[in-house]
């Protein structure tokens, strides 16, 4: 006992001053729990998804854009759209990835390709669930 009572400063015991210690041990871990938690949420990776195009010709196609590219936008990039018989090209810029990471809609329009040429627009937006 004689130890609990022991001064370490003037006015302070040690029985006092591990008390205070385990407190402020506790609201650091704590906060930095919260920091950590904060920043796990901030950092979520963009999910890929898919855009079905305009219909023209009595028909559609699909494109598929990777969360990757709207996460870290690349200066450009060329994405092909599915189909049978021909596919279709739409080239996305560095601002069109900025634009939807922001949350807004970007509306690409397709080469023009197959033997009767025509083009297909795809209104691209990521949804938020």
């Amino acid at each position: 006992m004689a130890q609990d009572t022991q001064r370490l400063e003037p006015g302070i015991t040690r029985r006092s001053f591990l008390k205070g210690s385990a407190g402020a041990t506790l609201f650091v871990l704590a906060v930095g729990s919260v920091g950590t938690v904060i920043a796990a949420c901030a950092a979520k990776p963009t999910a890929d998804f898919e855009v079905t195009s305009s219909v023209d010709f009595n028909h559609s196609h699909k494109i598929r854009v990777l969360g990757a590219d709207v996460d870290k936008p690349p200066a450009e990039k060329s994405v092909t759209s599915d189909g049978a018989t021909h596919t279709h090209a739409v080239v996305f810029k560095k601002a069109d990835f900025q634009a939807l990471r922001k949350g807004q809609e970007i509306t690409l329009t397709s080469s023009a390709t197959g033997t009767t040429p025509h083009t297909h627009t795809f209104k691209i937006k990521i949804l938020v669930a």
